[in-house]
């Protein structure tokens, strides 16, 4: 069963601490410093093209290896 909150109950549902790096602009100076981690896709496309080229040649070397 879900509890509801009240509109007058007195909570406040308003920005607590966690929300201060929202509020002023911080996360936006640590994101774009360059100090956030971020995944280079190309270089995770590559690998993909890379497995697949590997997974067809495999095969075809193993059959004329017989």
């Amino acid at each position: 069963m879900a509890t509801t909150i009240e509109p007058d109950s007195g909570q406040d549902l308003g920005p607590d601490e966690r929300d201060i790096d929202l509020l002023d602009g911080s996360w936006e100076q640590e994101y774009y410093s360059g100090r956030q981690k971020t995944r280079d896709w190309n270089a995770v496309f590559v690998a993909f093209a890379i497995l697949i080229v590997a997974a067809m040649l495999v095969p075809m070397l193993l059959v004329f290896a017989r």
